[in-house]
Formats: structure tokens, sequence, C-alpha cells
């Protein structure tokens, strides 16, 4: 009995120890009665982990190259940017430094365009397909000739015009343009030989036309609004207006001719007379080739296809 009392005592002795410790109350009011074991030996506590520490970048005392000012003191484009800047300054402060200061940068400018118009000359000069006088004269004396074989080649179409194509002329009775157009149509219908109608839009006639047909629906079709108009007619069905209202014989003819020049109806031969000013022209299609980063490469390139475009042009003329 002694020795079953005995046990039952040790086990509740063993409870209320093992409640004890597993309460562990923080205050130190509350833990003093740990005496000595309440201190806790630091070798026991885990260790803390390590600090890491990033390593300091070494300092960049070295300041970064700055950028190259690529505008030369006086070059173009630093004239271009600080002449305004210049005057701006000039206008706001006129003092004599700011004045002196933007006169002496227009000094420079006005050489440098010198020095340029001076070289260009030269170029110019020695190079036969930079010379514009090699493709459309410029001197006096010979001004003339280039002229003649201007007006030749106008003759010429006009003349070829007249074979594939007529004159209508759209006219009212009460129109004080008509009578000086009419003039104007007859005078090249005689020259030229083209064939002319002269159309009334009221049924009556003008003092210089012998011959008319009243407007039957003609003016209508081509949406005609105003007297005179002058129609260039290609058989079968080809109108194209010239002009609409009066107009010098020169105008007209250069109307007629651009007229059909622009819808085929020039032979080669003669389109290439009455474009004298095209001499030695680059087209679209001569420079569609030829691109290049380096100066040499296509200054050679368009050097060839214009001596090949001014042979050109000299062989269809003759």
């Amino acid at each position: 009995m002694k020795l079953r009392m005995a046990v039952v005592l040790g086990a509740v002795i063993f409870a209320n120890v093992n409640v004890q410790a597993s309460e562990e109350p923080t205050r130190f009011i509350e833990r003093k009665s740990e005496g000595w074991f309440f201190y806790k030996d630091p070798k026991e506590l885990p260790p803390p982990p390590p600090v890491i520490i990033a390593p300091l970048k070494p300092a960049d005392t070295a300041k970064k190259p700055q950028a190259k000012d690529q505008q030369e003191p006086f070059s173009v484009s630093w004239l271009r940017e600080n002449m305004p800047k210049l005057l701006d300054a000039a206008i706001d402060n006129p003092s004599k430094e700011n004045v002196e200061a933007y006169m002496y940068a227009q000094r420079v400018a006005m050489d440098k365009s010198q020095r340029y118009a001076e070289m260009t000359t030269r170029v110019v000069a020695a190079d036969p397909f930079l010379d514009e006088n090699n493709r459309v004269p410029i001197a006096t004396y010979t001004k003339p000739f280039f002229l003649r074989n201007a007006q030749a080649g106008i003759s010429d179409a006009l003349k070829h015009v007249a074979k594939v194509g007529g004159l209508w002329v759209f006219f009212d009775s009460k129109c004080s343009f008509c009578q000086p157009q009419v003039n104007t149509v007859q005078e090249i219908a005689k020259q030229y030989g083209f064939v002319t109608k002269f159309i009334s839009m009221d049924g009556k006639t003008l003092p210089n036309v012998p011959e008319f047909v009243p407007n039957s629906g003609q003016a209508s079709i081509l949406n005609l609004r105003i007297t005179p108009t002058t129609v260039l007619v290609v058989p079968p069905n080809n109108y194209f207006i010239v002009s609409q209202g009066m107009m010098a014989q020169d105008q007209l003819a250069e109307r007629i001719i651009a007229a059909a020049d622009s819808n085929d109806l020039l032979p080669k031969d003669i389109a290439l007379k009455i474009h004298t000013y095209d001499r030695g022209v680059l087209t679209n299609e001569d420079t569609k080739q030829g691109a290049s980063d380096d100066p040499k490469q296509w200054v050679q390139y368009l050097k060839n296809k214009l001596q090949g475009r001014y042979e050109g042009d000299s062989n269809h003329a003759q």
C-alpha cells in the first residue's frame, strides 16, 4: 500500500514540473524562482545568422567622357545654330560686343559662301555635264539658234497634229471674246493645216464665221460652261479641251502641243524636238540605281548616266 502511494505521489510531482517548464513566463519577476538556472548560456543559443554586407561599388571617380561636340567653331552647322542666337542677343542688347559678335559671324558666313561660289564656277566650267550652257545656250549669239530649233520642233508638232486631228470652237454670238478667239483659231488652221468646225451655242453666227453648225448636244457631252472654248478633236472619239476663254496664238499652240504630247499623239522624234529644255536631264529611271554612301561612286554613276543621256538626245536630234 505504501509503495502504491509513493508511485502516485511521484507521478503528481513529475506532472507539476512539466507544467511549470511548459509555461515559461517571460517576465523577470515571475522567473526569479529559477535562481541560477534563469541564466541562459549564450553557447546554448543558436548562433545568429551572419550579416551579409553587399560589397561597395568602387567609387566612380573618373568622369565619363563627354560626347565630343561635332560642331567645329565657324563650321556651317555651328553658324546655322549660333547665328540666330547671336542676332537675338544683338537685338535685345545692342552692345558693341554683341553686335560685333554677330557681324563677324555673318562675315565668316559670307566669306564661306564666296569661296563656295568660286569653287562652283571652277567645277562647272571644267565639267560639261554640270555646265548648263551646254544644255541650253545662254550666250546671246547662240541663244537665237537654240530658239529657232525649238520653234522648228513646235511647227513640226503642230503640222503632225493637224494631220491626225482638228479643232472645234464653241462660241456665242453675244460673247465679246468669241470673235478674237475665232480669228486666232483660223490663223492656226491656215498656218498648219487644221480642219476646223465652229459650233454656235445660240444658233447665230459671227461676222468672221462663214460657216457654223448649231450646238446639238456636243457642249453637254463635253460639260462646257463658258465661251469661247477650243477643243482638239482626234477621231474616232478623243476630245481634249485646250482652252476655255480667249487665248493668244502662241499660248493656244502650246496648249495644243501639250494635249497631243500628254496623250501620246506625237512620234518620238518630234516629241524630242519640242522637249528642248529636257536635253541632258536625268529621268527617275536614271536615278533609281547607283545609290551609295560613297560620293565617289554615285558621282561617277551620274556622270555615266548623263553622258548616255546627252549622246542619246544628240542621236535622236540628228
